[in-house]
């Protein structure tokens, strides 16, 4: 096992597996607003609203998964990973659901998988807090990996060591934020040291 290092935390969409959702098209379907967080915004809706504004979600998310492909190395890296003796987790602020669908397309093992039924979703930190209690491992010797503001925000909240990956090569005007900052999954061992 690495010195440095007691777990990773993996996002899936854009992480994982290519992001597949459009997520302004289901802003503009749903009436959220381009600054709203989508799931945030259901949350504040009337109980009938928000049941379908939920399902039409679901909807678009499930197409994704059963559409969804591998980026480069992420089988591979999270099984050196796995090979390295680090525990794993997933952290997805997608339906279980969909997140099932996505495991099970793949064949990906993690330690621990947790989709948006299982509590408060990035950016909230306690997702990150409650894996690193469940695995036995020190927020601060975890690394969590990303593409997006929210996983960024969460991991630093947690006091985790947060990686952004960028592999579509577009500029993210939070990048600074995130402790190391990888454009392929294959970058990882060598920040974990494995």
């Amino acid at each position: 096992m690495t010195d440095s290092f007691e777990a990773v935390i993996f996002d899936m969409d854009g992480t994982l597996i290519e992001q597949m959702l459009d997520f302004e098209a289901i802003r503009v379907e749903l009436g959220i607003s381009p600054q709203d967080g989508i799931l945030e915004a259901i949350s504040e809706m009337s109980a009938e609203a928000a049941g379908i504004a939920g399902a039409k979600l679901l909807e678009h998310e499930l197409s994704a998964a059963r559409n969804a492909r591998l980026l480069p190395s992420a089988i591979e890296v999270v099984s050196a990973i796995s090979e390295a003796g680090l525990p794993t987790a997933l952290l997805t602020r997608n339906a279980r659901q969909v997140m099932e669908t996505v495991l099970a397309k793949f064949g990906l093992k993690f330690d621990l998988a947790w989709s948006r039924e299982n509590g408060p979703i990035k950016p909230e930190p306690d997702g990150i807090l409650r894996a690193c209690e469940q695995l036995g491992v020190r927020p601060e010797r975890t690394c969590c990996v990303g593409d997006f503001q929210y996983d960024v925000t969460a991991a630093n909240a947690a006091g985790a060591v947060s990686v952004l990956l960028v592999s579509d090569g577009r500029d993210r005007d939070f990048a600074h934020e995130a402790d190391h900052v990888i454009t392929r999954l294959d970058e990882l061992p060598e920040i974990l040291g494995i």
